[in-house]
């Protein structure tokens, strides 16, 4: 039977035996019902209210992740892929219901940190340290609508905490296999109308061989560091002000290829990241309008080098402003009105030890309108219509729509929701701009698509489920071509390439057993498939899920088992069936355990891949064997 055969066998084997799990290990808390997100509509939103597909995950998961990466934590969430090359320090992607990865917009305190020099306009999740996460919001589906450029599969929000009331503090280290060693510490409140918030993190790891031989080879060790402040003061009488500020700072030491013969020491990659915001929100007409003015700004710089000698530099920024209206406009619903404008630069050059050239070194103005309407009917029918206008002043200019739609039956627990719309990402500067490769006469890549979903809620909130079912069109996708290919005047890129994605999402959370074991599970039925080969698209796995068991039967003792797995896909695209290079199926199983020795101290422990699994995301990158690490928290 051929890989391809077990593939789609695996499909349907996979959703028959999730189901039961899911069906079995969903629930939530009763507040869950009123929790807020902001990203679905631009403004704070009752969940229950949000006709899109939306994920939230909270702070305490991410902050009892590992200080290092946010890899497993965003592995557990439907619809998403992740593909890291070699552990902690290696380029880390993500992508949303088989788009890629350069149309996932990711955004820290709602401020874009996709690298505007980089070849996709990308964010490398590499460079992520977990530092005070108050909660992650993903949000999945087209929402160009909402966000402008690059949101064609999504958008992932980062939101910091911002501590308020009496002064709080945490502190926590690690440390483990690999030499690893991390820490983070927290602190922050407020006095009156103002309040403060900073935090720190700190990892180092002298890692494994990222390619070859991975205990046996050269080890590829990593060093982050990252830090976050905030500020905010609210009059309490209509006037409030917030500023914040983040920074990461990664050097990692890599290899030169995927290929065993690149295990060699001299290769390096550093990466900076700097982004901050301030906000000015002012009431009027008694409270039903507010209007906020928005200052932000992103720096992103990379620099990879080599032994020869030979560096690639890289660094790409975003700054502008942004104003948005929000009118209560009682039965009629909430308008959400807007405009953007903004400059991105960037700039690549490469050193050796006989000259420096530059690769390119331009900029362009970004403008936006856009607008929202929220409303609701009989009570229970929530909808939102909106649309937005983007263009590059010295470029092109799209439009784009979005509409949802949710109808709660809260005598059953039941909520059915669907959202539609379109999206569209301009061409990067270096894929117009860069001396060897650009192409100046590319248009915008295009998109479209929804889904329609259903959030049950059974036996007073200890069992839930969602499933979701998608579908996304992609056309005038930007691809690269050599120009050892007919009809390819150079080697550089083109838009030619349309994709089709579609699938379904389940989630699933219980309480199995009250104050002593609960349940968590997800799983994604994802058909990526390239329509001008129709075959698979790259990394894309068919089946992918997680099930998340956590026993808390003991006082002050919690225990959890966590299995991942990322089903059969493939590493490249390609035109033909035959040159397709597989990457198996794998399982991956974590141990999780803590114990409080007191009311502020807790000590923790992790065991990451039990069974000592050798898997791959992409082809020939290892990633970490069974490692243990051992901790304590202290908190105030």
């Amino acid at each position: 039977m051929s890989f391809l055969e077990r593939r789609r066998g695996r499909a349907a084997l996979s959703l028959l035996a999730t189901l039961p799990i899911l069906l079995a290990a969903h629930a939530a808390r009763a507040d869950d019902l009123e929790e807020i997100v902001v990203t679905a509509y631009r403004s704070p939103t009752d969940i229950t209210k949000s006709g899109s597909a939306i994920t939230v995950i909270p702070g305490d998961k991410i902050n009892n992740a590992s200080p290092g990466s946010l890899v497993d934590v965003l592995r557990q969430v439907p619809g998403v892929t992740v593909t890291q090359s070699g552990g902690p320090g290696g380029t880390t992607e993500v992508s949303i219901r088989g788009a890629e990865a350069g149309h996932t917009l990711v955004m820290i305190d709602g401020v874009r940190v996709n690298d505007p020099a980089s070849a996709r306009n990308s964010f490398d999740f590499a460079v992520f340290s977990p530092t005070d996460i108050e909660r992650i919001e993903i949000l999945r589906g087209p929402q160009s609508a909402l966000y402008g450029s690059d949101a064609l599969g999504g958008v992932i929000n980062i939101i910091t905490r911002k501590r308020t009331g009496a002064m709080s503090m945490t502190v926590a280290a690690e440390g483990g296999s690999y030499n690893t060693f991390g820490g983070n510490a927290a602190a922050g409140g407020s006095i009156g109308p103002v309040s403060l918030s900073v935090s720190g993190t700190l990892f180092d790891t002298n890692g494994f061989s990222r390619v070859g031989d991975r205990d046996n080879g050269e080890a590829d060790g990593t060093k982050k560091f990252a830090g976050t402040a905030r500020t905010s003061y609210n009059s309490g009488e209509g006037q409030a002000f917030d500023f914040g500020v983040t920074a990461y700072h990664q050097k990692s030491e890599v290899d030169g290829g995927s290929a065993a013969k690149y295990d060699l020491p001299g290769y390096e990659r550093d990466r900076d990241v700097l982004t901050g915001f301030a906000r000015f929100n002012f009431e009027g007409y008694d409270g039903k309008l507010n209007n906020q003015f928005s200052f932000f700004g992103s720096q992103t710089t990379s620099a990879y080098i080599e032994p020869n000698p030979r560096s690639t530099d890289t660094d790409g920024s975003d700054v502008g402003l942004e104003y948005q209206g929000t009118l209560d406009m009682g039965q009629a619903g909430t308008l959400i009105w807007g405009a953007r404008a903004e400059q991105e630069a960037a700039t690549q050059s490469t050193t050796t030890s006989v000259a420096t050239a530059s690769s390119f070194d331009m900029e362009r103005t970004l403008l936006a309108v856009f607008a929202m309407q929220q409303f609701t009917l009989f009570d229970r029918l929530n909808l939102s219509l909106g649309g937005r206008y983007d263009e590059d002043v010295d470029g092109q200019g799209f439009l784009t729509g979005r509409a949802t739609a949710a109808y709660l039956i809260d005598e059953t627990g039941t909520k059915f929701r669907g959202s539609f719309g379109n999206a569209a990402k301009r061409p990067t500067m270096f894929q117009l701009f860069d001396g060897q490769y650009g192409n100046p006469d590319l248009v915008d890549e295009q998109s479209y698509g929804g889904d329609v979903g259903i959030d049950q809620e059974l036996f007073d909130g200890r069992l839930t489920f969602s499933a979701t079912g998608f579908y996304n069109n992609f056309t005038n996708l930007i691809e690269y071509q050599s120009k050892l290919l007919p009809d390819y005047p150079k080697s550089g890129y083109y838009n030619i390439k349309s994709a089709e994605t579609s699938g379904l999402e389940l989630s699933a959370d219980a309480i199995l057993w009250p104050s002593v074991l609960k349940a968590t599970g997800s799983y994604t039925y994802l058909h990526a498939v390239n329509l001008d080969t129709n075959l698979p698209l790259s990394r894309r796995p068919e089946n992918s899920g997680s099930l998340t068991l956590t026993y808390t039967g003991i006082e002050d003792f919690e225990f959890g088992v966590i299995a991942t797995y990322v089903g059969d896909r493939y590493n490249n695209d390609a035109k033909t069936a035959a040159a397709l290079v597989p990457l198996d199926a794998y399982t991956k199983v974590d141990l999780t355990a803590s114990y409080k020795l007191n009311p502020e101290t807790t000590l923790y422990a992790r065991l990451e891949n039990l069974t000592n699994v050798e898997y791959q995301d992409a082809f020939g990158y290892n990633n970490a064997g069974r490692s243990g690490y051992v901790g304590l928290r202290w908190t105030h």
